[in-house]
Formats: C-alpha cells, sequence, structure tokens
C-alpha cells in the first residue's frame, strides 16, 4: 500500500526545500559579483617650497608597455593642479613625469569646531591659532595625489603577477623574497627589490619630501558575503635636501593576498 501524505507534511516539505536551496544560493559563490579591479595610485609629500621640480616614479607595465596613460592618471592634465603630469619613457622603462616651476608649501592653521553634532576642520589665521589648544592644529607639510581606478577582466592572476599582470618594471627588476610586515595567509609571498626613481628639485638643505606610487590588483566575488583576493606593487622615495638625479629606493611586492582559488565563471 502507498502511504498517502497531508497537504500540511506536503507544504512542510515544500518549505524545506526552499529554505535549503536558497541556502546553498547565498553560500555559493554568485558569479554576477565576480569583479576585477586595478587601482594606482602617486602621491608627493614636502615640508617645504620646491622650485623646478621634475619627478619620475614608475607605472605598472605588461612587457614593457605602460598599462595606463596619462590622461587616465590626470584627466585634467595636472596633479591636484600642482604639477603637470607627463608619460615617458625611460631607460628604466615607462615613468609618470610630475613637474611644476614651484610647489608652494605655506603653513596653515586650523581649529576642530562641532556643528550639528559634526565635527569638522576650520583654517584659522597664524594670530587664533593657540598651541596649547589641542583642538588647534599647525600643518607644515602639503600633499598633492590621485587614485586612478579602471575594471579588468576577470580574474587577474595574483598568486604569480609578475609576467601575466601589471607590475613595476616588470621582470627588468630582481624581486628577493622577503618577510612581510603582516600576517597573511599561507598563499601570500612577499618580494623586495631596488626601485629607481628620479627626484630633481631645488630647495632648502633640510628640506624633506616622500614621493610614492602604489598599484593593487584584485579580484572580488559575493559568497555568503564579499570577499577576493589581491596583490600590491608599491615604491616609497624619501629624499633630503636638494636632488638632481636617480635615486634608487626599495620596491616592494605582495602577492597572494586574501581568498583562494578565485571562482571561475
Amino acid at each position: 500500500m502507498i502511504p498517502t501524505v497531508s497537504r500540511r507534511s506536503l507544504r512542510l516539505v515544500v518549505v524545506v526545500v526552499l529554505v535549503l536551496t536558497a541556502g546553498c544560493s547565498f553560500f555559493a559563490p554568485n558569479p554576477d559579483s565576480y569583479t576585477s579591479t586595478y587601482d594606482y595610485s602617486v602621491g608627493i609629500d614636502a615640508d617645504t617650497t620646491l622650485r623646478n621640480v621634475t619627478v619620475r616614479l614608475p607605472v605598472p607595465q605588461t612587457n614593457g608597455s605602460a598599462t595606463y596613460n596619462a590622461s587616465e592618471i590626470a584627466p585634467n592634465g595636472t596633479l591636484d593642479g600642482a604639477f603637470d603630469v607627463t608619460l615617458i619613457e625611460t631607460e628604466h622603462g615607462p615613468m609618470v613625469e610630475l613637474t611644476a616651476d614651484e610647489f608652494p608649501v605655506e603653513t596653515r592653521y586650523y581649529r576642530f569646531v562641532e556643528e550639528d553634532g559634526v565635527g569638522q576642520r576650520e583654517q584659522i589665521s597664524e594670530s587664533e591659532y593657540d598651541p596649547s589648544n589641542p583642538d588647534h592644529q599647525k600643518v607644515t607639510r602639503r600633499s598633492a595625489g590621485t587614485v586612478a581606478v579602471r575594471d579588468a577582466p576577470y580574474p587577474i592572476e595574483t598568486r604569480a603577477p609578475v609576467g601575466s599582470s601589471p607590475t613595476f618594471y616588470g621582470d627588468a627588476v630582481t624581486r628577493s623574497l622577503a618577510t612581510c610586515s603582516f600576517p597573511y595567509t599561507d598563499e601570500t609571498a612577499c618580494f623586495a627589490y631596488d626601485a629607481p626613481v628620479y627626484l630633481s628639485y631645488d630647495a632648502p638643505a633640510d628640506a624633506r619630501v616622500d614621493a610614492s606610487v602604489m598599484f593593487i590588483g584584485s579580484n572580488e566575488w559575493f559568497t555568503a558575503g564579499w570577499t577576493g583576493n589581491d596583490y600590491v606593487d608599491r615604491v616609497h622615495a624619501n629624499a633630503t635636501g636638494p636632488q638632481d638625479d636617480w635615486i634608487t629606493t626599495t620596491g616592494e611586492t605582495e602577492t597572494g593576498r586574501g581568498n583562494y582559488p578565485s571562482p571561475e565563471r
């Protein structure tokens, strides 16, 4: 005899199936969420006025060709209105060149105030500045920078990007295994390399200047929450006094950061 099933029992079975199905869908990767992006950032920081400035920093490249153009880095042709931006070829590969007749740095004074429950910083005059007031701030440095973000075909190779994804200097430099600054997963590996950059400007002997670039290639998807993986390439140079030549600083490449493997489409 075939047992009979009540309508109530049948409805219960249907509800359980729907819940389980929804759960499976929630915990499975959603192909519509798969995205990949590249982020390239450039920054200059100084504590005194610079004159006759030329700075050259690496741009990400693949097989010796730059993967960004000047208009992507600086759509209006300048970096924060402070530096003209061009892309040039150098003996060390493609670089972004920042030039200015003068990069003026003036001391500025601020106070922190609260208005309608929202804290904000407003500029004040030197005569209003009180160094003993914790809500007052004196700023003696100036920064200029930008971030250029673009979509990329999914997925980006983030575990072994050199040679397959854009990096600074490509394979023209030797990357040596190094200790990672932060603990990551077993997939993560960190490398250090000699990074040539060009600094030329007139400045006082005690002037301090920082110039940096960073490039991130990342994959992202939704699996019961947003997750992903990435790699980072960064070069940071700092110098004291006037400069007029190539200098060698340390570059860092971090690979295999995040969750693996990237789901297939």
